[in-house]
């Protein structure tokens, strides 16, 4: 059997390879020192039934994790741990509950967002991992276990209607960067601070940085899968998911490429089923879904689908990544805050008494 494809974007390896290292190793790491973040990343790496990450995380954490917790830490540990697995295995479920537990046991808010930012980074690896092995004609060969069975979530109304987010922590202020954080904003024009989204992950700012860079590449990068395209698998994943933010963002941008509304209301109330007509689509949209869902199902009759379909080498690798994507980008969104139509109330009671405007520009990214 074949190696995987070399990633037509090399960027997007470079910027991944960065964000894990600056989420497991960074310097002055604070509340959620290097061990949590290893034991987080590694439980996170179990859950979904991946040994090969498992130990790739051990790996780079060598000899900061395992042991007793030091006296005062159990509890944070637990809390760290519970909430790894929710976000992990069903992140609609994490709730602003979730968020107050780490902050009761210790946490700090630029440690709540890192830890979002770390979980949802290994649902992007364990989905890239897991089609990539596809792509390249691999059985399981030992490297994946079952995964926990997914925690059942709340059912979700999804529209095509903007949303306001709001973040259960409390989001950067935008008078008062610090020279870091104006970095990222001034190397990124797609970043606002009219965004309180973006103001949240602006907590760690060079893990914003370099998902950024990957976000860019593989959303907005030339030749592969066609944009209408990407813009289908992210709202397909989304949807799977449960992030009404992220699908109603991308449905009105599937809507405005393809001409058709009415299909991409069909898409969000029905998934991949609503595309009958459209074999191809059909095909992509099955992938994605399968690929980006809590416990990843994408299996070989699935590839041979999209195969059938016509999609080249370039083009598969795309639909992989960007479905992988979305695996970290609902995460973001579902576990440090949750959106409502503009005007109402935040959902489960904001940390900051102002939401701001529904992002001028593309705030799943």
């Amino acid at each position: 059997m074949d190696e995987p494809a070399p990633l037509h974007r090399a960027e997007v390896l470079g910027h991944a390879e960065a964000a894990r290292d600056a989420l497991l190793r960074p310097p002055g790491p604070g509340p959620l020192d290097h061990a949590l973040r290893t034991e987080a990343a590694v439980h996170a790496a179990e859950s979904a039934g991946r040994p090969d990450l498992v130990a790739r995380y051990r790996a780079l954490g060598s000899g900061t994790a395992g042991g007793p917790a030091p006296a005062g830490r159990s509890a944070l540990r637990e809390a760290v741990r519970d909430w790894t697995r929710s976000a992990t295995l069903a992140p609609a479920t994490v709730g602003r509950d979730g968020v107050d537990a780490l902050a009761a046991a210790g946490l700090d808010t630029a440690g709540v967002v890192s830890l979002a930012q770390l979980v949802a980074f290994v649902s992007y690896e364990v989905r890239v991992a897991a089609g990539r092995e596809l792509l390249a004609g691999w059985t399981s060969g030992g490297q994946r276990e079952a995964a926990a069975r997914p925690i059942p979530a709340p059912p979700v109304a999804f529209t095509t209607a903007p949303l306001v987010w709001h973040p259960w922590v409390q989001a950067v202020d935008a008078d008062r960067l610090s020279a870091a954080q104006r970095a990222v904003l001034d190397r990124h024009a797609t970043l606002s601070t009219d965004s309180p989204y973006y103001r949240t992950l602006l907590h760690d700012p060079v893990a914003l940085d370099h998902r950024t860079h990957l976000y860019n590449a593989l959303m907005y990068g030339r030749g592969g899968l066609a944009r209408a395209d990407r813009e289908l698998v992210t709202l397909v994943a989304s949807r799977v998911n449960g992030c009404a933010y992220c699908a109603g963002v991308h449905a009105r941008k599937f809507a405005r490429m393809v001409r058709d509304e009415q299909l991409t209301d069909q898409l969000l109330a029905h998934g991949s089923a609503a595309l009958d007509a459209d074999p191809r689509r059909q095909a992509v949209a099955r992938f994605a879904e399968r690929l980006a869902a809590p416990a990843p199902t994408a299996d070989g009759a699935d590839l041979a689908a999209v195969r059938a379909a016509g999609l080249d080498g370039a083009e598969l690798l795309d639909l992989v990544h960007c479905a992988a994507l979305f695996g970290w980008a609902n995460r973001l969104m579902q576990t440090l805050g949750a959106p409502a139509p503009p005007g109402e109330p935040c959902p489960g009671g904001c940390c900051t008494g102002t939401s701001g405007p529904d992002a001028p520009r593309d705030a799943t990214r």
